[in-house]
């Protein structure tokens, strides 16, 4: 039995090509997922602190506790205002 070693390499370098292409596709997506603080939203949202925190304590709405503040994902917190305003 032979082995060509610089087919076998030729397949290990394509194996590792395609994973890196779907890694910059995985970095591509979480670059697309941006978390927003109370008081980035109040801002964004041309509010109060005390409102965009009392949005933020809403059930439906979207926030996450992290460590010891609540974020938001922009998107889903853009889809949450639309939907009020419709």
């Amino acid at each position: 039995m032979t082995v060509n070693l610089q087919t076998d390499i030729d397949i290990q370098i394509e194996k590792l090509n395609q994973m890196l292409e779907k890694l910059d596709l995985l970095e591509d997506k979480t670059n697309m997922i941006k978390f927003i603080t109370i008081k980035e939203f109040a801002q964004i949202r041309q509010c109060s602190q005390q409102v965009a925190q009392r949005i933020f304590n809403l059930p439906d709405f979207p926030s996450e506790n992290y460590a010891k503040q609540k974020a938001v994902e922009l998107r889903g917190a853009k889809r949450m205002v639309q939907d009020q305003k419709r």
